[in-house]
């Protein structure tokens, strides 16, 4: 783990109010320090970005994820009436697969851009566990695709 540490780097970026152009994109790349080890770039944006500077993006060696700011006022996993969240692993959705005779898409599914989903940093085709408890029932188990 500490190989991993020692060689992988996030970096996080404050893109400020201003619209986010494809200027702007250009030049926070400019600015990250030691792209080599760079494995991930968080945006915390407060505006709008365009199509031209979301094409920028697909243009990274390395995961980019876009956060927006409203989302990092509140913790969504600590709230009160919120359910408990657990990433299944590979085999994990495999063996739920197997255990249902259903494909992973049949599973409901979770955008990407959910609040959750941009928590845990969920990847398209992960699946999420949803485990549920309350006064109305003792146990609920749900799962989602994330799309």
């Amino acid at each position: 783990m500490d190989e991993f540490l020692a060689t992988k780097k996030v970096q996080v970026v404050f893109t400020g109010t201003e619209y986010i152009r494809k200027k702007t994109m250009t030049d926070i790349y400019s600015q990250i320090v030691d792209k080599e080890r760079l494995s991930r770039l968080i945006l915390i944006v407060q505006s709008n970005m365009t199509a031209f500077a979301r094409k920028e993006l697909e243009k990274c060696p390395y995961k980019v994820e876009i956060i927006k700011l409203n989302d990092l006022v509140v913790n969504v996993t600590k709230h009160v009436l919120q359910p408990k969240f657990e990433v299944l692993t590979a085999d994990e959705k495999q063996e739920l697969l197997k255990k249902y005779k259903i494909g992973e898409k049949q599973l409901p599914h979770m955008l990407r851009t959910d609040a959750i989903a941009s928590y845990f940093g969920l990847e398209r085709g992960q699946v999420l566990k949803i485990s549920h408890s309350g006064e109305m029932f003792n146990s609920l188990v749900t799962y989602r695709y994330v799309v």
